[in-house]
């Protein structure tokens, strides 16, 4: 729904008033996937669709699963997506404000965006 909501905001937007970087994360430990309304299939083709046509940007943090096949069978890139440790919750969120910060830093530049942890972000969140 926070996808289809989000959308539905920013189409009543004024163009010049809509934000110039558009995120979602995900952080789950993977219990509360029971979602009726919406499957994985549905899920993915929406993310590739935002993606593709308005260059939204997705996130997938994981713990006590392995995030990198959840969140890619979700349509979630391998370079954001990250597993982390529940101990390490303060983390998980440290490193991920700083991907968000270089997103931020090289659409201001009017660079590409690249939604990637690094792998020492990754390792942080372990």
């Amino acid at each position: 729904r926070a996808i289809n909501e989000t959308g539905q905001r920013l189409a009543n937007m004024e163009e010049s008033e809509r934000p110039g970087l558009v995120l979602f994360v995900v952080m789950t430990d993977g219990l509360e996937n029971s979602s009726r309304e919406f499957t994985k299939e549905r899920i993915k083709e929406m993310i590739e669709h935002q993606e593709t046509k308005y260059s939204w940007h997705f996130t997938y943090l994981g713990a006590n699963q392995d995030a990198f096949a959840e969140g890619g069978g979700m349509g979630f890139t391998r370079g954001a997506t990250s597993n982390f440790s529940p101990s390490n919750v303060h983390a998980a969120y440290e490193m991920t404000s700083l991907k968000v910060s270089r997103m931020r830093q090289q659409r201001r530049e009017g660079k590409t965006v690249a939604n990637d942890f690094t792998e020492e972000e990754r390792k942080e969140m372990e």
